[in-house]
């Protein structure tokens, strides 16, 4: 029980003394990175799923 407790206690310490937390400002800037980031990778998959649908469909209408 006593290395639990002593467990918690050095977590507590390590996230509040020694771990540096980022300012409301860098934190929203690196969601906005995020964000982007997750658009444009939506957007590229989009795209190759569309040219893979227009490939396919010639394909199966020329075999018909």
């Amino acid at each position: 029980m006593a290395a639990i407790t002593e467990y918690i206690k050095e977590s507590y310490i390590e996230l509040t003394e020694k771990v540096t937390w980022p300012t409301w400002r860098e934190l929203q800037n690196s969601a906005m990175v995020v964000l982007i980031a997750a658009i444009i990778i939506a957007m590229v998959i989009f795209g190759m799923d569309q040219v893979i649908h227009f490939i396919l469909e010639k394909l199966y209408t020329s075999l018909a």
